[in-house]
């Protein structure tokens, strides 16, 4: 157990008057509960988090005589899903690189402990790892890991090499097996508690809460999850799906009729990720050293053009235009932004609907001149603000195949 952990445990159950054993129960729920890792830091912080909450609960019960019911560590907020990023799946970009390097390298990936050898049959298997720099090779008769992979005729299994943490902490899992799957989606919300001011949020979901997130974006609901106001962090458990309430469908709605319109509602509470679509490149510029969750974008435009035929990521293209923009007559129009739409968000609208996108950029360069592509928009979230027509395909001019004949 770490240290720090470890230490805080012993702390509260002095001031509790209850076992470490019970104390250290209760951390293990809080954990399995919560589906964190303590391998990872910001998780392992989380945890400590929880079960500060819990201890601050338990001490102030204790203080007063009372009996607790529950731990108050989830609670129910209000507000609107304003965009979902895709599920990714961790784990699976490590085994691509493992096995990238496996074929280019297989000895050097071995010696360094990336992966070890599983030889034998079901039952029977001889495993072969590097392990502190020492070969060692053991029987082993139960099921193999289910991060198993058949590469090039033998079976290998991947490995946490890691013996120190990105945070310096000793890794508790180096040598073992890495997971078969590690599942991450991020949502973004505006909302909060009763009582509170509605805020921005980033929801972080893992594993299957990750992979089977269906709630559905731009209407008001009742969620459950865990908060950190100081972080604009928020986390779901194990049935926050199942306890999500829209509005809509309630009995007695919580009147949403003074609520600021959309497009008000996301330019103030992300008043910092706002920007034009003719100042997009610089905005993309000055936030490129930023982590992932804080190089979100919110813009708007008219769109120009679109292209509903998925292409090989499963995203439709819009094209979108400032209106203020220059028309260029000789280039063609507008100059207009792409904007890579996935398939869980519905495009019900057509050409000259004005749209709020929600998303992150990127820019690509070309291969051949090395110069900077347009800047692009990878979108999680669309609000029409006027909707015109239905979505159509507009056919391409079919300059690309000039010179097919």
């Amino acid at each position: 157990m770490n240290e720090k952990v470890r230490s805080e445990l012993e702390v509260a159950g002095k001031l509790l008057e209850m076992s470490f054993e019970d104390v250290q129960a209760k951390w293990n729920s809080i954990i399995t509960d919560n589906s964190l890792d303590v391998n990872v830091e910001s998780e392992l912080k989380l945890g400590l988090t929880l079960f500060r909450q819990w201890f601050t609960g338990m001490k102030a019960v204790k203080e007063s005589g009372k009996e607790s019911s529950n731990d108050g560590l989830v609670k129910t907020g209000f507000g609107i899903i304003l965009g979902v990023e895709d599920a990714r799946d961790y784990e699976a970009y490590s085994r691509d690189q493992l096995v990238a390097e496996y074929m280019r390298d297989r000895n050097g990936a071995f010696n360094s402990g990336k992966f070890a050898y599983a030889d034998g049959n079901t039952g029977d298997y001889t495993i072969s790892q590097i392990l502190n720099g020492e070969l060692k090779e053991r029987k082993w008769t139960k099921e193999l890991p289910d991060s198993k992979m058949e590469v090039d005729g033998r079976i290998i299994i991947p490995i946490d090499e890691r013996k120190v943490l990105p945070w310096g902490g000793e890794n508790p899992q180096y040598g073992y097996p890495r997971a078969a799957s590690n599942w991450r989606r991020n949502v973004h919300f505006v909302g909060g508690l009763e009582g509170q001011p509605a805020q921005y949020w980033c929801i972080s979901a893992k594993n299957d809460t990750a992979k089977n997130w269906d709630v559905k974006a731009n209407e008001y609901l009742h969620i459950d999850l865990i908060w950190d106001a100081d972080k604009n962090a928020a986390y779901p458990v194990k049935d926050t799906l199942a306890n999500v309430v829209y509005n809509s469908q309630m009995e007695s709605p919580r009147d949403v009729s003074g609520m600021p319109s959309m497009r008000n509602l996301v330019a103030d509470k992300l008043r910092d990720k706002v920007t034009g679509l003719m100042n997009l490149e610089n905005y993309h510029n000055s936030v490129q050293t930023k982590p992932a969750k804080e190089r979100i974008v919110v813009t708007d435009g008219n769109v120009t053009n679109m292209n509903m035929n998925p292409n090989k990521t499963g995203n439709r293209t819009l094209f979108i235009s400032d209106i203020n923009a220059d028309f260029n007559y000789e280039d063609g129009g507008y100059s207009s932004t792409p904007c890579w739409v996935p398939p869980h968000i519905d495009i019900d609208f057509g050409i000259g609907s004005h749209v709020m996108v929600i998303g992150r950029t990127s820019q690509s360069r070309n291969q051949e001149t090395g110069e900077l592509r347009q800047c692009s928009i990878n979108v999680f979230g669309v609000i029409v603000l006027d909707k015109r027509g239905n979505p159509v395909n507009v056919q391409d001019s079919g300059e690309q195949y000039s010179d097919w004949l």
